[in-house]
């Protein structure tokens, strides 16, 4: 309420007015100098800022939009600069201002959440475009980063539009920034087979897969003992972007290394055991 109380008014319109008219050529001189040399003053500032940024590692995204803030505001401060200078008041001016800017943020508030969190994203750097990444219980490859959403391509085609203030809020699991990622495969086998000679057959597919790094070195693991089998963990490392090719070759390799190795790759079942009873008394009988 304050700041409507302190609008202008009429009288105070007319009162500008009238300062105008009653303005002198070298007050008038000075406040059209003022506002020549702010504004010449403001593109020479915003043009030495653009090239610092473009040699910055501020995200491009980012450059247009602190250039263009930051001339609104040094344009507004020069021209109440040169209001001053010819004797109009400019608290009124502010206070429309800030009322105008405190009605626009609440009209605005989650679109303004989202431009704030679109500036975090890109500062902050958290992926990059043709990452993979999961986010929200989805995983896919990052196509653009904009001001107000991250747009990702999921593997099965999917373009999800996330808002950045979910990015920026939540859980992000960047998948490809290290370079490589860890294949976790699991297989059974029969308890008739000895677990040496299961894990030779594993090694046997690890070592033909194309594409598997030496370091960190491949694990193969006894993981649990089973209702019906005995269950194998195999854990190798690949570049990111092998990583679909390498799971699909090794899971192949796996059943043909498995039957040339002669160990059983058993499934859910269960064993069944008669005893058969020898019925003494009805023989007596």
């Amino acid at each position: 309420m304050d700041a409507l109380t302190t609008a202008p008014s009429q009288e105070t319109i007319q009162g500008y007015t009238d300062i105008l008219k009653s303005v002198d050529w070298q007050t008038g001189l000075k406040a059209a100098a003022i506002l020549v040399i702010g504004l010449i003053a403001v593109k020479l500032f915003l043009h030495v800022l653009r090239k610092a940024l473009k040699k910055s590692h501020v995200p491009a995204a980012v450059h247009s939009i602190l250039l263009t803030v930051l001339r609104v505001l040094l344009d507004m401060v020069v021209i109440l600069s040169a209001l001053n200078a010819i004797g109009i008041p400019v608290t009124s001016f502010i206070a429309l201002l800030s009322l105008a800017g405190l009605a626009l943020s609440l009209a605005l508030q989650g679109l303004l959440g989202n431009l704030a969190s679109g500036l975090i994203v890109l500062g902050s750097h958290p992926f990059d475009v043709g990452d993979v990444i999961e986010h929200d219980g989805m995983t896919g490859t990052v196509r653009e980063i904009r001001m107000m959403h991250t747009v990702m391509e999921t593997f099965d085609g999917k373009v999800v539009y996330f808002p950045n203030s979910s990015i920026s809020g939540g859980r992000v699991i960047n998948v490809t920034q290290t370079g490589r990622r860890r294949v976790d495969l699991s297989v059974s086998a029969s308890y008739h087979q000895s677990p040496e000679q299961v894990k030779k057959a594993i090694r046997d597919a690890v070592s033909r897969t194309e594409g598997i790094l030496e370091d960190p070195a491949p694990m193969i693991l006894l993981d649990s003992y089973g209702d019906s089998a005995i269950n194998y963990g195999i854990r190798v490392w690949t570049a990111s972007d092998n990583y679909m090719s390498v799971r699909n070759q090794l899971n192949e390799l796996l059943y043909t290394t498995f039957a040339e190795n002669r160990v059983e790759m058993t499934y859910p079942h269960i064993n069944v055991h008669h005893v058969s009873r020898l019925q003494d008394a009805d023989e007596k009988a």
